[in-house]
């Protein structure tokens, strides 16, 4: 027989579910897919576990159910928290920017590196979905943390590199412009504004200038 009261649950139970997913997301500025995280997938997607799995089990009580959501969510909010602070938590989740192809030749890392094995069909199917048909017409070719693909064309402009970002080094970034932290921590210190653990952007410019934003 149907029940209209364990229906009027299962439906509240799903709208908090929602609601609480809508709220996460706005309240962390994630309205996009390429914004979320690997973290981001992975906590939504067990939180649609939760959500599907408890509200058509009445056996667990509305405070148990709201209990798994609110652990969730302070799991999945403590990873990108920590992503956020530390760079190299960043760097272990989202993994590592790298360069493909440099002054119009594949790299050796791109080539050797089994971190990140390069598919050529894959990458030339990439470039052509870019509107680029040909490898002979390529400067500059890095893929992103985030798995994006960053491609300059041969007589286009060099590639903006943020070297710190609230306060920490973006190690890959650093290692892509061909700089160390002695260099960096230098070139700071002759500018004369702070500290760079003071410091919210630290950008290094095509023409090897620094832009430099602090907090």
């Amino acid at each position: 027989m149907f029940d209209i009261h364990g229906f009027e649950m299962t439906v509240f139970k799903l709208l908090i579910g929602v609601t609480l997913i809508v709220l996460h997301l706005r309240l962390t500025g994630k309205q996009r897919t390429v914004q979320l995280t690997p973290i981001d997938f992975i906590g939504n997607f067990i939180l649609g576990g939760v959500i599907g799995g408890v509200i058509y089990n009445h056996a667990i009580s509305f405070a148990e159910y709201i209990s798994f959501l609110l652990v969730t969510f302070g799991i999945i909010s403590g990873l990108n928290y920590l992503m956020s602070k530390f760079m190299s938590t960043r760097s272990l989740v989202m993994g590592k920017a790298y360069t493909i192809i440099e002054g119009g030749r594949f790299t050796q890392d791109a080539l050797d590196n089994t971190d990140h094995k390069l598919d050529p069909v894959e990458f030339l199917a990439e470039l052509r979905g870019m509107g680029i048909f040909s490898l002979s017409d390529i400067s500059l070719v890095q893929r992103e943390a985030n798995g994006s693909l960053t491609v300059r064309r041969k007589g286009e402009g060099g590639v903006n590199y943020v070297l710190v970002s609230n306060g920490q080094i973006v190690a890959d970034n650093l290692n892509l412009a061909h700089r160390d932290e002695d260099w960096l921590r230098h070139e700071i210190s002759q500018a004369g504004i702070g500290e760079l653990e003071d410091l919210f952007i630290v950008e290094l410019t095509p023409d090897n200038r620094l832009n430099i934003v602090d907090e």
